[in-house]
């Protein structure tokens, strides 16, 4: 056991002591009214098999803080964009301040108190002070000189015992007589606001010491009892109770990996398991009040550029782009692989059919990394400049079709008999081609007029809506080259298996083969085209190049086609190699894993129940 002392004058004794989070400092108040500062370090040296660590106190400067040289009740120490101390001296109301300045010069100042406050501390980055009374109010006072303001923080009458920011210094942790653990943060627009509710000890709070690594704080209470508290999750973590003695010092360790605690009885160290405080089934599932945001939200951002950062872990976001994505990818694959599917084995020529059906089923051999990396780099900027053509075609093109189409049957027989039946797709190569160069001669017309030539710019002035280049839109297009080929498969082949007694009894009771395709054909094959709705969605759901390359990976809850995504599989993709083997988000993308299997299971269990009852109804045909 190494024994340190910090110098002091005749019969001077330190009063209280108070730590500076933000550099791990430190100040010693006395009874005559001076502040010492000093730094501890450790020294290890390696001797005989054994290692032996030596800590090293540094002295720092010392200032005079009450002029008439009084003991130091309260104390606190911060060393922030300039060194401040701040005491109240015994039989005083007065907050005394000294901030020392980068060239040494000490600025003192006195701020007079109604009342006696009853805790005290310093947030280092915004240069304030927060001082509790024991009516349960809060000061705010700028070190500034400026007025502040007063906010109720405990239930009227109650004494503000204790009060301590966790590192990174927004959230503000209050202790009170009460034993009532609270949590408070500077709310954008409406000032200090509760944020977090961590229940309430036996006895009084009378000291909190936040961690030095991450969000979590330990609260002593009058009673000899003590609970580990994870501000993010909100929870109790662990508890100690020890009703013969008070605490009168507590500590966390440098790692935060155990606790250090002084009593009557001596001191005592405890050891932490304590691996990850920040996961819970709140902090996946549920709205978090995140620090700095204005609400209550479901946000995915798992690492930060700093010690301070706070983990959001929420899967909901995930969950919500996978949705999403697969929602879009359904919206384009659907029509064209049933419809050209049913043109295929109801319509189309052999002949044709055997050109037809084996491009498509060559489509679905392309790696999704190449359809994503074409998506991203060619398809997502061109989609930006014939954003206005493209949703012309989408909305025209069929319509000028039908048209063309309803034209040719008006025609002459002598003029349409030699195209022979089942080779009219060969036609409507010219009409479409007519029909995307009608809608990119009238998109460009009205871009210019209506948009002033660029529909993004428009978007954000008219409606406040951003235009991500990477967007939905690319997802559904580049999602639905992928999936179209395996439902158009399965569907045609669904379709291709409905016995010809079934159309050719149709056919002879007068239908038309049209008639004969929705009302007998359809029906019929419902089960098998259900089956491939299900076998593309679930290869949607689990796609994840395309996904990457082609969207911004932004995790939000929007459903604006102008937005991307994040999904989970995308996510898995991103973060895995960046996550420490063992961490808290390591352990969440395997619980992200998990979801998507449970996701694709369900959505499976569920089909295959729809397949066999829609089986059975029709098996009868």
């Amino acid at each position: 056991m190494r024994s340190l002392e910090i110098p002091l004058e005749n019969d001077e004794q330190i009063s209280i002591v108070s730590p500076s989070l933000s550099s791990k400092n430190f100040a010693a108040g006395t009874t005559r009214g001076r502040v010492i500062e000093f730094s501890l370090q450790f020294k290890a040296e390696d001797s005989d098999e054994r290692r032996t660590v030596i800590p090293i106190l540094n002295i720092g400067k010392t200032t005079q803080l009450d002029s008439a040289g009084r003991r130091l009740k309260l104390m606190r120490y911060g060393t922030g964009e300039r060194t401040v101390m701040v005491g109240i001296a015994e039989g005083s109301n007065e907050l005394l301040i000294a901030g020392r300045e980068e060239d040494g010069e000490v600025v003192r100042m006195r701020i007079g108190l109604e009342d006696e406050p009853t805790a005290l501390v310093i947030n280092d980055f915004k240069s304030e002070l927060m001082a509790g009374f024991e009516d349960g109010s809060l000061r705010v006072v700028p070190l500034s000189g400026e007025a502040g303001v007063s906010v109720q923080v405990a239930p009227r009458g109650t004494s503000v015992t204790a009060l301590e920011y966790l590192i990174g210094e927004v959230t503000l942790i209050v202790g009170d007589a009460q034993g009532n653990i609270s949590g408070w943060m500077n709310v954008r627009n409406r000032g200090l606001q509760k944020t977090r509710d961590f229940g309430r000890r036996n006895k009084a709070i009378i000291q909190v010491v936040p961690s030095w690594r991450n969000k979590c704080f330990v609260a002593a209470d009058a009673g000899g009892g003590f609970g580990l508290y994870h501000s993010t999750s909100e929870r109790l973590l662990s508890e100690s109770s020890d009703s013969t003695s008070v605490i009168t010092h507590l500590s966390f360790a440098p790692k935060a990996d155990g606790l250090v605690l002084s009593d009557a009885a001596g001191i005592k160290t405890f050891h932490l398991i304590n691996d990850h405080p920040e996961v819970s089934w709140g902090t996946l599932f549920s709205k978090i009040w995140y620090e700095s945001y204005d609400k209550p939200e479901y946000t995915w951002q798992s690492s930060g550029g700093t010690d301070d950062f706070e983990p959001k872990l929420s899967m909901i976001p995930l969950i919500f782009g996978t949705i999403k994505a697969t929602l879009y990818a359904m919206l384009f694959a659907i029509p064209m692989a049933v419809l050209g599917a049913l043109y295929t084995s109801q319509f189309a020529h052999p002949r044709i059919r055997t050109i037809i059906k084996p491009t498509v089923e060559i489509m679905a051999a392309l790696p999704s990394v190449v359809i994503g990396f074409i998506a991203g780099l060619w398809l997502a900027p061109l989609l930006r400049d014939v954003l206005v053509e493209f949703v012309l075609v989408l909305l025209l093109s069929p319509l000028i079709i039908i048209l063309l189409v309803w034209l040719f049957n008006k025609l002459p027989t002598n003029i349409t008999s030699p195209f022979r039946h089942g080779y009219e797709v060969v036609l409507m190569i010219p009409a479409v081609i007519l029909a995307v160069g009608l809608c990119y001669l009238l998109g460009n017309w009205i871009e210019t007029a209506v948009f002033n030539g660029d529909v993004p710019h428009w978007l954000y002035t008219a409606f406040d809506i951003r235009y991500d280049q990477r967007n939905s839109i690319v997802i559904g297009v580049a999602m639905a080259f992928a999936t179209m080929p395996i439902i158009f498969t399965i569907t045609e082949d669904s379709l291709s298996s409905v016995p010809v007694h079934l159309t050719s009894a149709s056919l002879a009771l007068g239908a038309s083969r049209w008639q004969t395709a929705v009302k007998v054909v359809l029906p019929a094959a419902s089960a098998g085209i259900f089956s491939a709705i299900m076998i593309g969605l679930g290869r949607a759901v689990g796609e994840t190049m395309i996904v990457l390359m082609a969207t911004g990976n932004t995790p939000i809850m929007d459903w604006s086609i102008f937005n991307g995504m994040r999904t989970l599989s995308a996510n898995i993709a991103v973060e895995i190699p960046e996550a420490p083997q063992g961490g808290s988000l390591y352990r969440t993308l395997f619980l992200s894993g998990l979801i998507l299997f449970i996701m694709t299971f369900f959505v499976n269990t569920v089909a295959e129940l729809i397949r066999q009852r829609l089986r059975k109804k029709y098996a009868s045909m």
